[in-house]
């Protein structure tokens, strides 16, 4: 049911970005199809995030030491065409959460890591804020080193939310600020991240 709910309001909010970018187009005249370019734009770059669902810490009994922040990376390629609604593809590293555990003498650690792979919608809502919504896949590792070393893998339906500033550099490159939330909803796994990117147009025609 949670994951049914949040699949829901993002193909809302996916229809919202699709209607808003043709009633722009359709109005705005000086800024018509004709006169944009084609591009690709590459969007790399890093941060942290912090993990707020809740955190299961068996076996019960043990000293924990939970730690919500960790690294985050993102990594995006963006198609923009000749109208204000972008498409791409997104991937990226996040470490949602990590915690020391000790039993007696015997010492672990136990941390849950995320690769996503999701298709990605955009359009930009003011002259340097741009907005970004994800469906797709989190790949989730869970690894624990306690008394050997155990690493399972599980597999999650996610989307993510993000809203960026860029700031341009030179003409083809823009320095960006995104907070981003990103949710594996199957797993009940999400988390806010704040990152630095670089964005390039490598590719214009």
């Amino acid at each position: 049911m949670y994951g049914n709910k949040s699949f829901v309001i993002l193909l809302i909010l996916i229809t919202c970005l699709s209607n808003a970018a043709s009633y722009a187009q359709s109005e705005v005249k000086t800024d018509s199809a004709a006169k944009r370019k084609k591009s690709f734009v590459l969007y790399v770059g890093g941060g942290l995030s912090y993990y707020s669902a809740p955190i299961n810490t068996q076996p019960i009994g043990l000293q924990t030491n939970i730690t919500r922040v960790g690294p985050a990376a993102t990594f995006r390629l963006m198609w923009h065409p000749q109208h204000q609604l972008r498409i791409g593809l997104e991937t990226g590293y996040t470490n949602f959460y990590s915690y020391n555990l000790k039993n007696g003498n015997i010492n672990g650690k136990v941390s849950l890591t995320a690769i996503p792979v999701l298709i990605v919608w955009s359009m930009p809502v003011l002259k340097r804020v741009s907005v970004f919504a994800g469906f797709g896949s989190y790949f989730l590792t869970s690894h624990l080193n306690y008394s050997g070393q155990v690493n399972s893998k599980t597999f999650s339906l996610g989307s993510n939310i993000a809203v960026a500033y860029l700031q341009p550099v030179s003409k083809k490159l823009r320095l960006a600020a995104e907070a981003k939330w990103m949710n594996a909803f199957e797993t009940r796994d999400h988390a806010l991240s704040l990152q630095v990117q670089l964005a390039w147009k490598f590719l214009e025609w």
